[in-house]
């Protein structure tokens, strides 16, 4: 009796697993980069009024959501903050390459916190202070990758390693600086529409890193992901995603 008992509390823990493996759940999970989490979240109260469904937000460094779905992650959707990891996704065959879109961009900036002095005007100003650098942790963090293409284009980056200070997400970065555990820190624009302890040092220009292409999929060319990805691409909610300060994509 009890192997019984055991047996069938395992079915039911595998059936309240929630994820995208079919099309008749009342749950579902996307996973989305960190620095999507305020926007994400109020678009997916909208579509969870509209499909009377529940949807689990998973955000994280978007390379570590990359890896969590090529190891089997359930999820119907995945929002990167790059389109390295996507195209990754693309040749693994975890996504169609027909269904990625590219809804939104970005762009980076330097932060200081409020008890630094220092006068910066570009990049290069950092090196005549000896202060931690705040960037995203370069193997998973598209910011921190960013962060490393722009100052290896100023060939900067040797000469500041030592100072950097590596966190696992932009919110991380940004926490570092506002908390004052270092001095500057790299971080998208979007994520400085509420600064209260730092502020804006100065906006790194375009040209010194890949452009900041926010790419959208469904996983394995599920239903449930389709009509989540085509929800997140519609006008209502790339309106959401502009007043979160991110690029609308013509």
């Amino acid at each position: 009796m009890r192997k019984k008992i055991k047996l069938l509390s395992v079915i039911l823990c595998t059936l309240a697993f929630v994820g995208c493996s079919n099309s008749s759940q009342e749950e579902l999970t996307i996973s989305v980069a960190t620095s999507l989490l305020n926007p994400i979240n109020e678009i997916v109260k909208e579509y969870e009024k509209e499909n009377n469904i529940k949807v689990n937000i998973n955000s994280s460094g978007s390379g570590t959501l990359k890896n969590q779905i090529t190891n089997g992650a359930d999820v119907c959707v995945y929002f990167s903050a790059n389109e390295k990891f996507m195209n990754e996704l693309v040749d693994e065959k975890m996504v169609e390459k027909k269904d990625v879109v590219a809804p939104i961009s970005n762009s980076l900036v330097l932060i200081k916190s409020d008890k630094f002095e220092g006068d910066i005007k570009d990049l290069q100003d950092i090196l005549k202070y000896d202060v931690n650098i705040a960037i995203g942790q370069t193997d998973t963090v598209p910011a921190g990758q960013y962060a490393k293409q722009s100052f290896d284009k100023l060939y900067i980056f040797n000469k500041i390693e030592k100072n950097l200070i590596y966190g696992k997400d932009v919110s991380a970065v940004k926490n570092y600086v506002e908390t004052s555990q270092v001095d500057l820190g790299i971080v998208y624009k979007s994520d400085t529409l509420d600064l209260k302890n730092s502020q804006i040092v100065l906006e790194i220009p375009d040209d010194t890193h890949e452009k900041i292409n926010y790419t959208l999929a469904p996983i394995n060319s599920s239903e449930d992901g389709k009509k989540i990805v085509e929800f997140i691409n519609s006008k209502k909610s790339k309106k959401i995603l502009k007043k979160h300060g991110f690029i609308i994509n013509e």
